[in-house]
This record gives C-alpha cells, sequence and structure tokens, in this order.
C-alpha cells in the first residue's frame, strides 16, 4: 500500500525510463534505510551496554560477566520467541536470499518479512551476536527494490537487475564504497562484469552513498594507517601468504555450512531452543575474550593499528569463526560478511607478526592485516575483482594494490579449488536450489564436441541396394540416420528418411538404385575440434536431429544430438 503513491509512474513513463527512475529511487531507499538501521543499530548498544564508552569493545569491557552472559541469553530468547509468534526461521545470512530471488524467483522478495528480519538482525547483533550488520542493509534495499519494480509492473529482467542495484546500494551505504559494493554486486550477485549491468547498479551505489555520507558522516569504516607496501620482500611474502590464506577461507566456508547442516535439521522444540544456547556458549566466551560480541570492528581496528598481541591474532580468528557459525546454524539472523572481515584482518596480522620476527624490516603486522581482509574476503566469496576495489576504497591508498591484487588471486584460486561453493553459495547447495553456471569466454569453455560424442553411428556401404537401405532405416534407433561411409571409414554422405520419400523411385528400378543415389549430401558435418556455439549453428541450418562428427581426414568418429547439445551447451 506504501508503494501507491508510485504507480502515476506507469501511465506517465514507457518501460526504459520507469526503470531508471527507480533505479535513481533504489538508490535513495538504500542510503536512507541504511543510514536508519546504523543508528538503531547504535542506539540498542547503548541501551544493552555500558554507557559513556568512546568503543562497542570498551562498553563491553566495562560490564560484569553476569552481564554479558545475561543481555546475550537475551538476544537468544528474543530470536527464540519471535520465531515461535511467527511460525517461520529466521536463519540466513540474506546474500544467499538475494542471490536466489535474482536467479530463480525472477527478482521476487517479501517487504514486510525482509524487513521484520533486518530489524531482528540489527538487534541481534546489537545485543552481541557475532554477526555483521550488513545483511540487514543489503537485504532492505534489495526488498524495496523488488517490491518497487513489482508494484510499477517491470518486465522480470529489470526486476532482477533492480534487485541487485538495491542490493549494491545497500552494502556501498554500509561501508562507505560505491565502487567496490559496484562491483560486489556485478561479481557476486550477477556473476559477471558484463557493461550493460555497469551503468545502473553504479548510479544506485552512487546515490545511496551519498545519502550515507550526508546523513552518517564521510568516514571510513575502519581506521587504517597509511601503509606501504612496495619492497619486492612483501611481493614474496604476499605470493606465500595468499594461497595460506586461502586454505583458511575454504576452513572458514566449510565450518560455517558444517555448523549449518548440523543444526538446520534440529526437532521444532530443539530448534527454538538453539538460539538461546548458542548465544549463551558466546556470553560464556565473551567472559575472557569480549571481542568476540557484535560485528567485531573494534577488534579489526586495532589489528589494523598493530595493536594485537600474537596470542589473540592467533586465537581469537578461530574462536570468532566458530562463534559466527554456531550462531548462523543456530537460526540468529545477521550477516557473514563483517565477521569474515574480522577474521582475515587478525590472520594477516598474525601473520605479520610471524614474517616480522623470522624477516625483521618487512612491512609492519597492521599492514598485512589489511592484506588479509582482502584474501579471506576474495576467498570466501569467491569475488577477488570486488574484494581488491573494497579494500581499496576503504583505504584509499595506491601503495598496497600490487600485493593486494595478488593475495586476493591467489586466495581466492586455493579457496575455490578446496571449496567450489562460496560462502553465498554454499547455503544455496545444500537445498538443491541451482544456478545456472557462469560462463567464461567460448575458448576457455571444457565443454566440447568429444563430450557430447556418440560413437556407435549406423553406416551402409556407398553400394548397398536401395531395399537393404530402407530395411536399415527401419531398425536404426530413433533420430539416427544411415551414413554411407566408404571402405576407409571417410564419410560419403547421409541418408535421411525424410529425404527418401521424395525420391523413391520406380518399382522396376529398385534393385537397380543404390545407397549413392539416394544419400543426401547437403547434411553438414561436424569437426571434432569445433565449439558447441559452431555447433549449434550448424543445427540452424538443417532439420536432421543427429550430424555427423569428422576428423580432419573425414573419417566418421560419431555423431551429435541435437537434445544433448541443448542440455549440455553453454552458448
Amino acid at each position: 500500500m506504501i508503494l501507491h503513491p508510485l504507480r502515476p509512474l506507469r501511465r506517465l513513463l514507457g518501460d526504459a525510463q520507469r526503470f531508471w527512475v527507480l533505479v535513481v529511487v533504489t538508490g535513495l531507499a538504500s542510503g536512507l534505510s541504511a543510514v536508519l538501521l546504523v543508528s538503531f543499530l547504535r542506539w540498542v548498544q547503548r541501551l544493552a551496554w555500558s554507557e559513556g564508552a568512546d568503543t562497542f569493545l570498551a562498553s563491553v569491557e566495562q560490564t560484569s560477566a553476569a552481564h554479558r552472559v545475561g543481555v546475550t541469553v537475551l538476544a537468544g530468547g528474543l530470536v527464540s520467541a519471535l520465531v515461535l509468534l511467527i511460525r517461520q526461521p529466521l536463519r540466513g545470512h540474506g546474500t544467499a536470499g538475494i542471490i536466489e530471488s535474482i536467479w530463480v524467483k525472477s527478482g521476487r522478495m517479501q517487504l514486510p518479512r525482509t524487513l521484520f528480519r533486518g530489524v531482528v538482525s540489527i538487534v541481534a547483533v546489537g545485543l552481541g551476536a557475532p554477526l555483521g550488520r550488513e545483511g540487514a542493509l543489503l537485504q532492505s534495499g534489495a526488498a524495496t527494490a523488488s517490491a518497487l519494480g513489482t508494484q510499477l509492473r517491470l518486465p522480470p529482467d529489470r526486476v532482477r537487475l533492480l534487485v541487485a542495484c538495491g542490493a549494491s546500494a545497500g552494502i556501498a551505504a554500509a561501508y562507505n564504497v560505491p565502487i567496490g559494493g559496484a562491483l560486489f554486486g556485478l561479481e557476486v550477485l550477477l556473476g559477471g562484469l558484463a557493461l550493460e549491468l555497469f551503468g545502473p547498479i553504479v548510479l544506485s551505489c552512487v546515490v545511496a552513498t551519498l545519502v550515507s555520507r550526508i546523513l552518517i558522516a564521510d568516514h571510513p569504516s575502519y581506521l587504517i594507517p597509511q601503509y606501504h607496501l612496495l619492497n619486492p620482500r612483501e611481493m614474496l611474502l604476499a605470493i606465500f601468504f595468499g594461497p595460506v590464506l586461502g586454505v583458511a577461507s575454504a576452513l572458514y566456508v566449510r565450518t560455517v555450512n558444517a555448523f549449518a547442516v548440523a543444526l538446520e535439521g534440529a526437532p521444532p522444540v530443539r530448534a527454538a531452543l538453539l538460539p538461546v544456547v548458542s548465544m549463551g556458549a558466546v556470553g560464556g566466551a565473551a567472559i575472557w575474550f569480549p571481542q568476540l560480541l557484535g560485528n567485531g570492528y573494534d577488534s579489526v581496528n586495532a589489528a589494523l593499528q598493530g595493536q594485537l598481541p600474537l596470542m589473540l591474532l592467533l586465537l581469537l580468528p578461530l574462536l570468532k569463526m566458530v562463534a559466527t557459525a554456531l550462531c548462523a546454524g543456530a537460526g540468529i539472523p545477521g550477516g557473514l560478511f563483517t565477521p569474515s572481515l574480522f577474521y582475515g584482518a587478525l590472520l594477516g596480522g598474525a601473520l605479520g607478526s610471524l614474517a616480522q620476527w623470522v624477516w625483521p624490516g618487512v612491512a609492519p603486522p597492521g599492514a598485512y592485516a589489511l592484506l588479509g581482509m582482502g584474501a579471506i574476503l576474495a576467498g570466501t566469496t569467491h569475488a577477488s575483482v570486488s574484494s581488491v576495489l573494497i579494500i581499496f576504497e576503504l583505504t584509499g591508498n595506491y601503495d598496497i594494490v600490487l600485493p593486494l591484487m595478488l593475495m586476493c588471486v591467489l586466495s581466492t584460486v586455493v579457496s575455490r579449488g578446496l571449496c567450489p561453493d562460496s560462502l553465498y553459495t554454499s547455503s544455496l547447495s545444500r537445498r538443491n536450489v541451482r544456478l545456472p553456471e557462469r560462463q567464461g569466454p567460448s575458448w576457455l569453455r571444457p565443454t566440447g564436441v568429444a563430450a557430447l560424442l556418440t560413437r556407435e553411428a549406423p553406416t551402409v556401404h556407398p553400394r548397398t541396394s536401395f531395399r537393404e537401405v530402407v530395411v536399415r532405416l527401419l531398425e536404426v534407433p530413433a533420430g539416427f540416420d544411415l551414413y554411407v561411409t566408404d571402405e576407409a571409414g571417410r564419410l560419403l554422405g547421409v541418408v535421411v528418411l525424410d529425404s527418401l520419400k521424395g525420391h523413391i523411385p520406380d518399382h522396376e528400378l529398385l534393385d537397380m538404385t543404390l545407397a549413392a543415389d539416394v544419400m543426401d549430401l547437403t547434411v553438414p558435418t561436424v569437426r571434432a575440434d569445433m565449439s558447441l556455439s559452431e555447433v549449434a549453428h550448424l543445427f540452424g541450418d538443417t532439420a536432421v536431429e543427429r550430424l555427423p562428427v569428422v576428423d580432419t581426414r573425414g573419417l566418421l568418429l560419431g555423431t551429435i544430438s541435437k537434445r544433448e547439445l541443448l542440455r549440455h551447451g553453454r552458448f
């Protein structure tokens, strides 16, 4: 009902004009929702924890052990009560749902439920859940875009793109990274960097970031010193650290997935208690490690400035990973993006501290904490381009780009090899949601003619009598024709049943007619080295269901089916 005032746009503007107006409106809505949700998060934190402290971590440290456990158990109890009240689970980090909406559901999202889930997520994070606030911001922008596009009856393909614009604008506003947010939307949500998608996403991200900068303040999300990583030794360490963090990324994804598999199938009574138990466990651990509570901004800032001892740099990432996986699997709504930055920053800082101990004079640990953020982000999302851009925008420092790019690419390659699913697609795989395969250049696609080749092809000699040809044609499997070959196996032509109907000779000439007389020389042949796109073009020029495949010498290798081509080919 709240979208009714926009309905006159359906009469005043065409589809293309309405779409671009909605791109701007989506950016505005995403920016405003980011401002409101961030302000709400700060209010919840001030209400639940000690007031007067400069940071969230400091406010937690000023509270007693009983307070920490009590507040976190309250958060779990609130989530459990709401799940029982609405009779629907609230679990999930949101980004996977957005990807599913774009690729499977034609961009459809339920706005009221999504906004409700986002508010619950913000409350849970404010009360200490070890998850990220960005999930609510992404989902609110995406759901608003979906509602706008649906109400104004945009075509499904534009609704999908509008949803990606809303989610990208949400992350751009959350972290003050318009370029990185746009690339994140293209690479993670839409699965490519197509130029025709770039304009709408960039426009929505710019509008959302402008709104958040005006209303929140133009400052970076993290406090990062000006590091200079220009020496060859930094590049050598990047070559070593990239694969190490790729392994750590795969471990993070698999841990989150393992907890989800173990906890999602719990009976109803146990499922209702899981949020309370998980948050209570995190609150108990926070008695000794208060850094586990919340999204972890303060600990990341400390790591970036080299203020954490090596023991904490080694221990906190593992504890945070387990706490995040436990709460996400138990049904606490929240994002996994920010916890992965925590995990990467502290692991990178630990590697930097060890490097300084082994090789004095290298860059400080805080610099490797920054590189670790990018490498883990790339490894968990399988999106190296947007990861580089996000970290670069957070710092505005060009002197870190070379080792950052190297580590992000190496981390992505190693992580993808160990864990084919990303942090976002793993939850879809658990529910058997199949996404379209991401397409590369045709010359990089592994599927070729050989993969679809059927080697058993019915053949006849060119001097076979017409009577025998007819009998053989009636015996071949459906869809097959007869392939005329010489003694060496070279293809001479094809005998097609439909083509025979107009060339049946007089009865007295039947015994004199041979296969060579009735074979069709116009049926195109497929070479074994052709791409499937080329084969598809050949099928477009003929009515036959199968085409013969030959080698460079003309020898018949087999046939390829139109049905199999359409089923497995990617064009």
